[in-house]
């Protein structure tokens, strides 16, 4: 890149760059390949690792809460939602999450009940904070009832890992281990990727508390458009991206050409 810390005009005056036949106004930034010049246009994105809700006019669900996780440097790590039924049928509102690597809607008490939080009341306080609010009470009632056969954490760890993509046809062992390493390194990893139960527990219950206050119209959904949404991703992260994808390629093309030369 031009007058970047490796180009020889990055320490070079003005006077020094027109007696090199450069232009002493070029700010530099753009690179030249082949003798063209090329620029990298920064991108726009949604902001990572905040909790966004929006309401939902066609399909099931009314609402839906996600939230896309991504740990420093920038690498997008995972997605996850939560999502309110529309329909007020026999069985009530349900609300049901969805993990990375799960194929499944996951109830979101069992979610709870796999990070160690079993009792109802203890889910209740991570989700309501005033167990005298009646109506989001109400709006929870139908997601308790219907976790209500499970009631142990490696119940709950073994109902997750039959719905991973690697616990099909897994012992029921290495299906609690399986679901526990999703748990911990693929949902909500920016919150931490190891012995952080109790703080994805609070943030999983600060999401379907966002999502139940807009249901409850106590608050407005968020806006995708708005401005304080978005980020830019400039040089720097679209370089580390690229050379990431890169990278990912030359290793899965170099283990394919070691396999062939193995068997030989």
């Amino acid at each position: 890149m031009l007058r970047s810390n490796i180009c020889l005009l990055s320490k070079s005056s003005r006077a020094d760059a027109s007696a090199l036949g450069e232009c002493e106004f070029d700010e530099g930034g753009y690179f030249v390949i082949n003798g063209s010049e090329k620029v990298l246009i920064a991108q726009e994105k949604m902001s990572t690792n905040h909790v966004y809700v929006f309401k939902q006019q066609a399909g099931k669900y009314s609402h839906i809460c996600e939230i896309r996780s991504s740990i420093w440097g920038g690498r997008l790590i995972s997605t996850m939602y939560v999502r309110l039924l529309k329909s007020a049928s026999r069985t009530g509102r349900r609300l049901r999450a969805t993990i990375p690597y799960v194929r499944d809607e996951i109830p979101i008490v069992i979610i709870f009940r796999a990070l160690g939080f079993v009792s109802d009341r203890d889910i209740l306080e991570h989700i309501c904070y005033d167990l005298n609010d009646a109506r989001m009470m109400d709006l929870v009632r139908p997601s308790l009832e219907e976790a209500l056969v499970i009631q142990s954490k490696d119940v709950a760890l073994d109902y997750i890992g039959k719905r991973g993509i690697a616990g099909i046809g897994a012992v029921r062992e290495r299906r609690i281990k399986y679901a526990k390493e999703l748990l911990q390194k693929e949902m909500l990893p920016h919150v931490g990727v190891s012995e952080c139960e109790t703080k994805k527990a609070y943030f999983f219950g600060y999401m379907i508390h966002h999502l139940l206050q807009v249901a409850l119209n106590r608050r407005q959904q968020d806006d995708r458009d708005h401005f304080g949404n978005k980020r830019m991703d400039l040089a720097g992260p679209l370089m580390a991206t690229l050379f990431r994808q890169l990278l990912a390629k030359l290793n899965k093309n170099l283990r394919i050409k070691l396999q062939r030369v193995s068997r030989y």
